[in-house]
């Protein structure tokens, strides 16, 4: 199996497009290819039909460690009417939307109403430092209340609520919005001084102002994570690294953290996670709230944080026209001669790829 990626050299949005078993994120002019070992899960829901998303379908996309026996969904309460594929307009395509119940705080996965949604992905690839990535879009009329939860990257045992890690031997670093829309970091690690994980304001240490999210715009999240050293088992230093984008611009960059006492910890998880709270009654929407999320990603090598909306009109309106239409069989040469891979290819003009050498698409 051969898999490309492509991004775009400057702006670089990405879209996912499948041909066959060639998998290629195509974008809008200068593009290059490398394989695709750096992706380790890409979601942009273009593959599903609009109407209710399931346990069944994030079973599919979101990809696991099937080793990891972690609790890890929970998309199918409320008779469906949580978690929903809409199509957003030529820009996204199809989306993923989550509603907010009125009157609705903490996670209640097991409740019913249940509060948005949840996924535990343990990731096919762990690392020292992973990027993750995701675009996000309050709808109008959405209620920030006290604040809510956002997805993150985790490790080990994931730790969240009130549970404070005390050996080392896991952590999170989840985003949450607040009042007003202010966005933080919240970070479970060793030595953290609330129960319920520490806040790293959006504002870059005091430099910048408090990085806010707007009703009724698209923003694009981008986070890297490096796992601290270890001198020795059981005594992690304090040098682990969470780094932030809103819209292209660096919000956060906080790099004295004990995320793990023991190397074998890494950053395994992708944690889907969202809801109003909180706990008590004056977290909650007084009415039904919704969240649009598209293009998660996770990722060992670097990701592009800006989003370039008017690039992927062209693109996304392609796919939707094509992606029914892949029928010829191909092969693609890089100039020099070498085989690349077979896939399966519309007829219509495909875009060269670039890494230094160009690539021929043969029939």
């Amino acid at each position: 199996m051969m898999d490309l990626i492509c991004r775009h050299v400057y702006n670089r949005k990405f879209t996912y497009m499948r041909f066959g078993f060639l998998h290629i994120l195509i974008c809008c002019s200068a593009v290059f290819a490398q394989t695709v070992s750096d992706t380790v899960s890409f979601v942009n829901f273009e593959n599903r039909e609009v109407g209710v998303y399931g346990n069944a379908e994030a079973k599919e996309d979101f990809k696991r460690n099937t080793a990891d026996k972690s609790w890890w969904y929970a998309m199918d309460k409320n008779n469906g009417e949580n978690s929903k594929i809409v199509y957003d307009g030529v820009a996204h395509g199809n989306v993923l939307q989550l509603k907010y119940p009125k009157g609705c705080v903490g996670p209640n996965d097991n409740d019913t109403p249940a509060c948005a949604a949840q996924i535990i992905q343990p990731l096919v690839k762990t690392a020292d430092t992973m990027w993750s990535a995701y675009d996000i879009f309050f709808e109008e009329g959405f209620e920030f209340q006290l604040g809510g939860k956002l997805p993150g990257l985790c490790g080990g045992k994931c730790y969240t609520g009130n549970a404070m890690p005390e050996t080392g031997d896991g952590w999170s670093a989840r985003i949450m919005w607040r009042k007003g829309g202010n966005a933080v970091q919240l970070i479970y690690f060793m030595g953290q001084r609330s129960e319920y994980g520490d806040d790293f304001k959006w504002n870059l240490g005091g430099k910048n102002p408090q990085a806010q999210f707007t009703v009724g715009k698209w923003h694009r999240i981008v986070n890297k994570v490096s796992m601290n050293s270890v001198s020795a088992p059981g005594k992690g230093d304090k040098n682990g690294r969470v780094q932030t984008w809103l819209d292209g611009e660096l919000v956060l960059d906080v790099d004295t953290l004990r995320l793990r006492d023991y190397d074998t910890l890494h950053v395994d998880k992708f944690y889907l996670s969202t809801f109003h709270g909180g706990s008590s009654t004056e977290w909650a929407p007084t009415h039904d709230n919704f969240i649009r999320f598209d293009n998660f990603t996770v990722s060992t090598d670097s990701i592009a944080v800006t989003l370039d909306n008017e690039g992927a009109v062209g693109l996304n309106k392609w796919w939707r026209e094509n992606r029914r239409a892949v029928s010829k069989s191909v092969k693609l040469y890089r100039v020099n001669g070498s085989l690349v891979g077979r896939g399966l290819l519309s007829e219509a003009k495909m875009l060269q790829l670039k890494n230094g050498k160009r690539v021929k698409i043969v029939r």
